[in-house]
Order: C-alpha cells, then sequence, then structure tokens
C-alpha cells in the first residue's frame, strides 16, 4: 500500500514540475492556461508565384506571427531568431493538438509553447522536430535567400483543416 501511495505522490509531482514556470501572465482557462502573446503579427506576403515571403529583417530574437489566408481561413505561421542568430519559421500548430481553437505557439523566454497542450520546445531546437510528434509542423519547402525566406504556399496550404476553429495570434 505505502508503494502504491509514493507512485501516485510520484506521479502527480512529476506532472506537477513538468512545463514551463509562469514566466507570463496567464490569463485564461483553456486548456494550457493562455499566456500572453507577445510579438508583432503580420499579414503574409506573397510574391508572383503565390508564396509566402518573410523578410529576415521582421525576424528578432522575439516571436513574429504571419498569416496566411486560404479558402477563407487563416493558417499561422511562427518565425523568430535564436540566440545564435539562426532563423527558424514553423508552421503555428502543434502536430498532435491541431484541430484544436488552442494548438497555438507562444514564447515564453527562450521557448515556445503550445496553448493546448502546454509542451514547450527551446527556439533553439526548432529544426530538430519530429513528424508527426507533439511539436510545431516544420516547414520542409523553406528557401533562403539573401535578405527573405519564401515559403512553398501548397505545403502551408495542406494544413488548412488543422486552422479552421483556431484561436491563435492573426491580424
Amino acid at each position: 500500500m505505502k508503494k502504491l501511495v509514493l507512485f501516485v505522490v510520484l506521479f502527480i509531482g512529476m506532472f506537477g514540475f513538468t512545463g514551463c514556470g509562469n514566466e507570463t501572465k496567464s490569463y485564461s482557462n483553456a486548456p494550457a492556461g493562455l499566456k500572453e502573446i507577445t510579438g508583432k503579427i503580420y499579414q503574409a506576403e506573397k510574391n508572383e508565384n503565390g508564396n509566402i515571403v518573410i523578410s529576415k529583417d521582421k525576424i528578432t530574437e522575439e516571436v513574429s506571427y504571419y498569416s496566411y489566408e486560404y479558402d477563407g481561413v487563416i493558417i499561422g505561421l511562427l518565425a523568430v531568431k535564436d540566440e545564435n542568430g539562426k532563423f527558424h519559421i514553423v508552421i503555428n500548430t502543434c502536430q498532435s493538438c491541431g484541430g484544436s481553437p488552442y494548438a497555438y505557439f507562444v514564447q515564453v523566454g527562450n521557448r515556445i509553447q503550445c496553448q493546448n497542450c502546454g509542451n514547450t520546445f527551446l527556439i533553439t531546437e526548432l529544426d530538430n522536430l519530429e513528424t508527426g510528434g507533439c511539436n510545431p509542423i516544420g516547414i520542409e519547402e523553406l528557401e533562403e535567400q539573401d535578405d527573405k525566406f519564401i515559403i512553398n504556399h501548397e505545403e502551408i496550404e495542406q494544413y488548412k483543416d488543422k486552422f479552421e476553429n483556431w484561436k491563435g495570434p492573426t491580424n
């Protein structure tokens, strides 16, 4: 019996120490207790081929959010520069939670946190995302040019269904 009680206490304690601390103000009773959205929100620009263009000069160490409208649905992107000066751009929904209104990420210190499940990810690790995992969706067709990134719109549009009820940061 003592082993069972000890196991339960350890199990509950383990979940109490996971996730992120109260580094930003929580203001909602959504699944992960929504964190305050910081950073700028932009309407995604498109080039002559309909692909998304993100200027490097708009990407800072504070997360930037990009809204891309496709077939009446806003699809969110997230861009940030890590402490080493490396750029990271991902689709702003959790692969596992996608479809939930709160399946989007906000910055909490040097991490981003899913507002649905509460999982956090180091910004420096956003290039090492697991396909099908509980993490943001990586972008495969991301072309880096001198002063900008070009993202194939067809790759982004395939995730439209994950954004139909999405309540993430938009303009």
